[in-house]
Order: C-alpha cells, then sequence, then structure tokens
C-alpha cells in the first residue's frame, strides 16, 4: 500500500520472531548494516540511541511530515529521548494475563480485575487440583513481570546505574512463586520449557501440547497479543484476559508503547522514512489491515475509522483497554536503562533456572539477581 500511495518506492521487509530479531539487529548494527526502519521495544530503544544508532526525527514533527494531533500528548512524549524524538508509539498495549476461559468457566473459576499474588496463587492451586492443569508464572522471560510486582510498591525495578529496590528481600516474593508453585506440583516443571520455542506465541504452555500437565492455564502476555493468542487456541477455547495480579493492581497496571518506529542514523532516505511512520500512524485503510495487531492506533480518528472492523478478539482488546486499564492504571515506567537487554537475556533467567532446579533458594535467587543486576546497571553507565 505503501508503495502504490508513493510511486518508484519500493519496500523490502524482513520478519523474525522475537528473539531472533534482535539478535539480527544487534549483529547488524556491529557490522553498520542498519535496515532503514526498525520496530524497537522498550529494552532495547535506550541501548541503540545511547550507540548513536538512531536518527531524531524532531524536525519531522516540526514541518508536519509526521502528523501528531490526533494523538495524545503523552503517547507523542514516549518517544522522546535527551531532548530528541527518536521513536514514535505504534500502538499502545498493557499487560494482560491471557486465560483459558472455556477451561474456568467448566471448573466453576472466575477471575477478577484486581487479583492478587495470593489469590492467583491460590486459584492455580484449584486449576491444578481439579484439572491437572498447571501453571507458567512467565519463567524464563524478561523482567516485565518482576518490574510489575515491584511498581505496586511505587517503585522502578531498572533504572539507569542500578536497581530502584534497596534491598533484595524486596525481590523474594517473586522468587518466591516459582518454589511454592514447584513444591506444591501447580506450576510447569522447567525440563518443558527446554523443549519449546518461548518467545514464540504459538507454542506457549497455554496454547501448545496436549498433556495438562505440560499445559498452562494462563500466559503473562500483552494485549495486543489477545487475536494472535486466540488464533493459536486449541479444540475451540475461548480465551479471556485480565491485568496481571500484583498487591495493588492499580499501581502496577500501564499503558505501553507496543513497539517504537525509528530510524537508522545512516538511513540514506529520511524524509521517506518518515512518510513510511506518518502512513502507519495515519493510514485509515493501513490500518483497517493491522486492527489491533500491534496494540490500540495511537491516532483517536483512526481508532474511531476502524471499530467497525474489529473482530470480537479484536473488540475485547479495545475494551480490556479503554473500560479495564485506562480508569485503573499509572503511568509506564521511563524507556528501560542501558544493560537491561543483557538483564532480560542472562541475569533473570539464569536465576529461575538455578531456582527451578533446585540449585539455590529463593534468599539465594533474590540475593544473585539483586547482585548481578546491579553489577550490570552500573557497567553499563
Amino acid at each position: 500500500m505503501f508503495a502504490q500511495d508513493n510511486k518508484g518506492v519500493s519496500v523490502e521487509g524482513q520478519f523474525f520472531e522475537y528473539g531472533d530479531y534482535f539478535q539480527k539487529l544487534s549483529v547488524g548494527a556491529a557490522g553498520k548494516q542498519m535496515p532503514d526502519i526498525m520496530q524497537m521495544d522498550m529494552n532495547n530503544f535506550k541501548q541503540f540511541k545511547k550507540n548513536n544508532l538512531l536518527l531524531d526525527m524532531q524536525r519531522y514533527i516540526d514541518n508536519k511530515t509526521i502528523d501528531v494531533s490526533a494523538v495524545d500528548k503523552k503517547v507523542v512524549s514516549q518517544g522522546k529521548l535527551d531532548g530528541g524524538m527518536y521513536g514514535f508509539t505504534n500502538a499502545i498495549n498493557a499487560p494482560a494475563l491471557m486465560y483459558n476461559k472455556s477451561l474456568l468457566d467448566k471448573l466453576g473459576i472466575t477471575l477478577t480485575n484486581d487479583m492478587t499474588l495470593e489469590q492467583f496463587k491460590d486459584v492455580s492451586r484449584q486449576v491444578y487440583q481439579k484439572s491437572g492443569y498447571k501453571t507458567n508464572f512467565a519463567y524464563y522471560e524478561p523482567t516485565d513481570l518482576l518490574a510489575y510486582q515491584v511498581r505496586s510498591k511505587g517503585k522502578i525495578l531498572l533504572k539507569d546505574g542500578k536497581l530502584g529496590v534497596k534491598s533484595p528481600s524486596e525481590l523474594e516474593p517473586f522468587f518466591q512463586m516459582y518454589a511454592d508453585g514447584l513444591k506444591e506440583g501447580w506450576h510447569i516443571d522447567p525440563k518443558v520449557f527446554a523443549e519449546i520455542k518461548i518467545s514464540s506465541v504459538e507454542q506457549n504452555p497455554l496454547l501448545y501440547g496436549s498433556d495438562p500437565s505440560r499445559r498452562s492455564w494462563c500466559a503473562f502476555m500483552y494485549s495486543s497479543q489477545s487475536v494472535a493468542a486466540q488464533a493459536a487456541a486449541q479444540n475451540g477455547d475461548k480465551l479471556a484476559m485480565v491485568p496481571w495480579p500484583s498487591d495493588n493492581v492499580s499501581k502496577s497496571e500501564y499503558l505501553k508503547p507496543s513497539q517504537y518506529w525509528v530510524v537508522s542514523k545512516n538511513c540514506k532516505n529520511p524524509d521517506l522514512a518518515a512518510k513510511w511512520i506518518n502512513f502507519y500512524i495515519n493510514s485509515v485503510k493501513a490500518n483497517k489491515i493491522l486492527l489491533t495487531d500491534r496494540g490500540l492506533p495511537i491516532s483517536g480518528k483512526v481508532l474511531d475509522a476502524i471499530k467497525t472492523d474489529l473482530t470480537q478478539p479484536d473488540q475485547d482488546a479495545v475494551d480490556f483497554i479503554q473500560k479495564v486499564v485506562t480508569p485503573h492504571s499509572t503511568e509506564v515506567n521511563p524507556p528501560f536503562p542501558v544493560g537491561t537487554s543483557e538483564i532480560d537475556t542472562k541475569t533473570l533467567p539464569s536465576v529461575e533456572e538455578e531456582l527451578c532446579y533446585g540449585k539455590i533458594g529463593v534468599k539465594e535467587a533474590a540475593e544473585r539477581f539483586f547482585r548481578q543486576a546491579n553489577e550490570t546497571l552500573s557497567n553499563a553507565r
């Protein structure tokens, strides 16, 4: 569509799953072979900016090439770093606990929008005892869920140069969930995750497998993943979503950039890149195809224009954002500091693995994460 609207222009896209995508980008950055336009998440945004890989696009807002007049100013500001405009939010989403509603309805279990960790643990026990289905507490995934728990205390987990918590004891409730779940039998055995691709929605234990002992009744996802998750659900199972559990959901929950559009510092045609970003923000016909695949469109005019085209899973995502999250949430954390990627892909997964295989206890897990994450953040400044 973009090529049709801009004669003489061709677009060559490359598509990868989440883990492979950022590995490819890092290799490209090292070899100075970056794509002109990229999708960037909050975990990597600041790192790429610090490495002087991104182009400041403020002039394209100033000259109206990129029209943000129908976008909330708070959403626009999410792409600002160090006084420059380095990213454009391509959609809005929110943390969402996807769950097998068909299964829970059959078991007579109802979830609320303000579930505490203890209530979540109790539901996990009930589901396991009644059906054999287990729970996946975001095992081997980034720090998003841990950061969510810390937000319930009004703190930011990852900050420039250090963690936003003062002691390892503040992290113990998170790691205790794994210890309790494995001891009581309701958490999936870590060996299951060695046989699946964790970054793939289709291979998430909520959606993949036949043996209940290898399946999860829930998954810690984002609202923008609801359509893909529902499409991958087995046997006609109906999925639904509530906020992630927390001891204070209203403090923990937030609206976040699904991804950013960013432009390479070495882009040969930044004017055209700016047109591309504007196309994704403001083209109704483009968003009638995208719908909520990346989350809710950031333009209010576009969202109003596509509402009649939304499928039921799409509409569920809109309702979740507008009726559940927006009235009961706080401002999203600032873009993650440099060092986040290492903490997400190495530090937390290795600590969880040691804990879940019984090599360390909860106290040591919290202490190890606290020490290693602080070292990484300090060295990355």
